[in-house]
């Protein structure tokens, strides 16, 4: 009787164990850069940059927020190909409506 409780006991504590790290695994959020592009034939890119010139990564509800709203730009951006963006909102629902805003995707100027 005690080595079936014991065996039991065993059982359910690896189910457990197995189960709460693969619940882990389930909820690591995801997170990507972003940039904004405007799709001509060409389709020039301009990264999303921080102050220091350096890539900021949109995680999880954040993410999702960066390509289903527009972006507001306070910094003059550059392409690869030198093309500038000027400050303003760009984006869906802004009036600079024809560019889009990519996320976690390689793109053609790299």
């Amino acid at each position: 009787m005690k080595k079936t409780n014991l065996l039991t006991i065993a059982v359910l504590s690896s189910v457990l164990v197995f189960t709460s790290c693969s619940k882990d695994d389930d909820t690591a959020e995801l997170c990507a850069e972003c940039h904004i592009a405007l799709p001509d034939k060409s389709e020039t890119v301009w990264e999303i940059l921080d102050a220091s010139g350096e890539h900021i990564e949109f995680c999880g509800q954040d993410l999702v927020d960066a390509e289903a709203n527009s972006r507001v730009v306070t910094d003059t951006l550059y392409s690869d190909a030198g093309d500038t963006l000027l400050p303003g909102e760009y984006g869906p629902g802004s009036a600079n409506s024809q560019y889009e805003i990519h996320c976690g995707e390689e793109h053609e100027d790299e």
